[in-house]
């Protein structure tokens, strides 16, 4: 990575030239400032913030970089976990810069986004969501000895610190409720097999059914991909399982926007939420409150989890690490009147 004196020796200038172009740029004539931004562009050069506050080595700043997606960011899912964030970094006299990479940019492109916020200095330390299978990111960042925290775990066999939510065992909850109804054939439509929670789901599910000594029927479990539209899947894919010879009863969806889709897959088949289908959904959105019947659910302690994470994070910045760096919390089974039981 270019040094500020390479930059100074290809410019013709001072290291003060060129740390006044980029700190107090006034204070440089129009012709070399512009001449030593050049130089800063064809080198690729990132500033190193740290260096700009020598006396303290710390930016007090930490980011948040969700992947960007077709989810909408007013989502609760992103709205209480931020609200837990924020509200630590406060109390801890930190900031936060929030930040999302595009999802046409490619793998390589991605872990060198990182690379450059790193080795600039910008910030002390980085919060991670929805880690994937294998996270190259999680590996950049453990080579690179930066403070970060996950949410989420990982397949990965490394240690590093994390704060989940036990999606296994939300879904296992769900499995057993529904069973209790008298359900025989549930359903299950999950979430991009791409990110590890996807997994812990599904076996929550495998495992509710196992323990109680029912199958697993494959016809009856539905995967869906990163880049669909949640809501058009959730809903192509409930029809389909609604024109299975013996369709099932009840339904598992393992995210929110899914299930918004897949009610309105059962409304489009001409039944009713509630008393032709059974429907639960893992997380508790506003609008699985409000629906007509209101949706049974798998609430996440989000908040908590913000607040967990944010400050997980300032105390190792600050060097006074918390005798927990790995902590499951677990979910809660809200039920309301989108179950029935069969008689």
């Amino acid at each position: 990575m270019p040094t500020i004196d390479e930059v100074a020796k290809k410019a013709g200038v001072s290291l003060g030239t060129v740390s006044n172009v980029l700190n107090n740029p006034d204070k440089v004539k129009v012709e070399t400032r512009e001449r030593v931004l050049k130089v800063i562009r064809e080198l690729d050069f990132i500033p190193n913030m740290n260096a700009r506050n020598l006396s303290r080595l710390r930016t007090d700043t930490i980011t948040l970089i969700y992947p960007f997606s077709k989810r909408p960011r007013k989502e609760h899912y992103y709205s209480d976990l931020l609200a837990g964030i924020i509200e630590t970094c406060f109390t801890m006299n930190f900031k936060l810069v929030l930040s999302s990479l595009p999802e046409t940019i490619s793998l390589e492109e991605n872990l060198s986004a990182y690379a450059r916020l790193v080795d600039s200095g910008a910030v002390d330390g980085v919060i991670l969501t929805r880690p994937a299978v294998d996270d190259p990111v999680i590996q950049l960042l453990t080579a690179k000895k930066q403070n970060f925290v996950v949410f989420g775990r990982s397949n990965l066999s490394m240690d590093f610190s994390w704060v989940d939510i036990d999606g296994e065992l939300g879904i296992k909850q769900a499995v057993k409720y529904l069973l209790k109804l008298n359900h025989r054939k549930i359903a299950y439509i999950g979430t991009s097999e791409e990110y590890v929670f996807s997994h812990h789901r599904l076996e929550g599910y495998k495992k509710g059914l196992l323990e109680e000594g029912f199958p697993i029927d494959s016809d009856l479990i539905i995967h869906t991909f990163e880049n669909d539209d949640e809501i058009e899947t959730g809903s192509s894919k409930m029809i389909k399982l609604l024109q299975l010879p013996d369709p099932p009863k009840a339904v598992i969806v393992a995210g929110s926007q899914l299930a918004i889709g897949a009610v309105k897959g059962i409304e489009k088949f001409g039944y009713e939420v509630g008393k032709d289908i059974s429907v639960i959904c893992f997380d508790d959105a506003d609008w699985s409150l409000h629906y007509n019947p209101p949706i049974t659910a798998i609430r996440q302690p989000l908040y908590d989890a913000g607040k967990m994470i944010a400050r997980m994070l300032i105390e190792c910045i600050l060097d006074k690490p918390s005798d927990k760096s790995q902590i499951l919390l677990k979910p809660e089974l809200i039920i309301r009147e989108s179950c029935s039981k069969i008689e």
